[in-house]
């Protein structure tokens, strides 16, 4: 299938996006900001939103109740980090954390982000999450704003890699 990367360029996925990006046979924005045992994190793939950070598994799993507390205590672990980064450096001063399990779908948590901007176009963040979603894919993908991005990418890898 192919999908579009979030500075717009097609790319095709053979199999499942988060193993891809996991194994690194795809690539995303910043590349791979941090591989731990049991989890990855990097930029969303898709979406030229600053901040918006996916933690997948390394294993393909498609429920929460699949983790192990090992596994458990990572995710928790790697969450805070990541979030104390990224609020001390003000990328965002505020998340939500979304996690998805979807039949077929490789485990992942969002971090998403509450930009002033999503605020004060479409109010609440989580309400309008598809709408946002939309605007960033179609006005998002600026020079300025993917530099931005890098930044972010690379300021986790700086600290995450520590």
């Amino acid at each position: 299938m192919k999908l579009t990367d979030l500075t717009g360029k097609q790319v095709e996925v053979k199999n499942c996006l988060g193993c891809e990006i996991v194994e690194e046979k795809i690539s995303v924005m910043g590349g791979l900001i941090f591989k731990g045992k049991h989890f990855s994190i990097a930029q969303d793939f898709e979406l030229p939103i600053n901040g918006f950070i996916i933690l997948s598994s390394n294993r393909h799993i498609e429920k929460f109740i699949e983790l192990t507390q090992e596994e458990q205590f990572e995710l928790n672990t790697l969450i805070h980090k990541t979030l104390k980064i990224l609020e001390k450096n003000s990328v965002a001063e505020e998340y939500n954390i979304i996690l998805e399990e979807k039949k077929g779908v490789h485990l992942h948590v969002w971090l998403m982000p509450r930009h002033k901007w999503m605020i004060e176009k479409f109010g609440k963040v989580l309400k309008n999450v598809k709408e946002i979603q939309k605007y960033a894919k179609e006005n998002m993908r600026i020079e300025e704003n993917l530099s931005k991005i890098q930044q972010t990418c690379n300021l986790l890898k700086s600290q995450l890699n520590k």
